[in-house]
């Protein structure tokens, strides 16, 4: 898929390329008009060098700019997005229930996890949270090679840009934050308790505490034991208290867009301004787990800010490419 994709953006550079250089005319002379000097000057393949910074949705990026021919500029630079957080909240469940139940009235229900949390109390003296809290952000930063194609001969404004970015999978994190050990060494701890208590024991009548994401969105079969759809999605922090997911990408990314490049100072040639919208074609639907490997295709119900959340990236069949860039050139 990605082979067939780099295919056809190297068809698309070569078309461009063999139909692009039309030539302006003027009506009454039919003589071409004079392409002038400067950056665009014939033969001027790698005599120029321009430096550009961007801010866009695929963060704050630099890069290096030259013409290979009188049409084509050549840039090669990075992109870095800026750690944006933002807070999540994921449930607990116990004895497999959800922690948080309300009735017909809105009155908050009575559920295992409110027997759990007093006799928590007794224990530690401390109140449990029905919920933990995540951190999410962004972590896409790539290296990009992109292609300039200016179709249009003397105009040197509009442009069509095709070429790839290349970073990590990884282009998005949610995790546990500092707050959320407390509950989490909480949980370990009842648990710990629960395993070795006998079978008489009240503590037995509770249940187990989890997380819990979601439910099923169909029936699922874990380490050979059957989930229907509609069952609660029960889920446990790694060995190493690790609760985290993650949003996954192709690691390689072809790009295609448009854009417009007009002078930042009206009496100078050597600074631009650029406009560009386009697309990431990134592989489909992203892949978002949680730390056990699960696919969170297969999980429906996900509550609050962190479902909105992950309802969004799985809508993103493209990624929404938009930047400004301010260009300086060198020589």
């Amino acid at each position: 898929m990605k082979k067939g994709v780099l295919c056809i953006l190297m068809a698309c550079m070569a078309a461009l390329a063999d139909a692009q250089y039309i030539p302006a005319f003027r009506t009454d002379t039919m003589e071409m008009k004079d392409p002038g000097k400067g950056y665009w000057d014939e033969g001027n393949t790698f005599k120029h060098l321009e430096v550009s910074v961007s801010l866009g949705t695929t963060g704050i990026g630099i890069d290096v700019a030259t013409p290979i021919c009188d049409f084509i500029q050549v840039r090669l630079g990075y992109d870095y997005m800026l750690p944006f957080k933002r807070k999540f909240e994921m449930p607990l469940a116990g004895g497999g229930q959800a922690a948080r139940q309300y009735d017909e009235k809105g009155n908050r229900k009575v559920t295992p996890f409110t027997e759990i949390a007093e006799y928590m109390y007794k224990q530690s003296g401390y109140e449990m949270e029905d919920h933990i809290q995540l951190d999410g952000k962004l972590t896409m930063n790539n290296l990009k090679l992109l292609f300039d194609v200016y179709p249009l001969a003397y105009n040197k404004h509009f442009h069509v840009t095709a070429g790839i970015y290349w970073g990590p999978q990884q282009f998005a994190v949610a995790e546990k934050g500092s707050g959320a050990d407390v509950m989490l060494s909480y949980m370990a701890s009842y648990n710990k308790l629960y395993d070795e208590a006998a079978a008489d024991d009240p503590i037995k009548k509770y249940g187990r505490l989890d997380l819990y994401p979601g439910d099923y969105g169909r029936d699922f079969v874990v380490k050979g034991v059957m989930h229907k759809k509609g069952d609660p999605f029960l889920l446990q922090p790694a060995e190493d208290g690790t609760v985290r997911i993650t949003a996954k990408s192709w690691s390689v990314k072809p790009y295609l867009g448009v854009g417009y490049t007009g002078r930042l100072i009206k009496s100078r040639d050597d600074w631009k301004v650029s406009a560009a919208l386009g697309v990431l074609i990134w592989g489909g639907t992203p892949l978002q787990q949680t730390q056990d490997g699960t696919d969170l295709e297969d999980v429906c119900n996900i509550k609050g800010t962190m479902g909105h959340s992950i309802a969004l990236v799985e809508a993103l069949k493209l990624y929404p490419v938009l930047s400004v860039r301010f260009a300086k050139t060198l020589f």
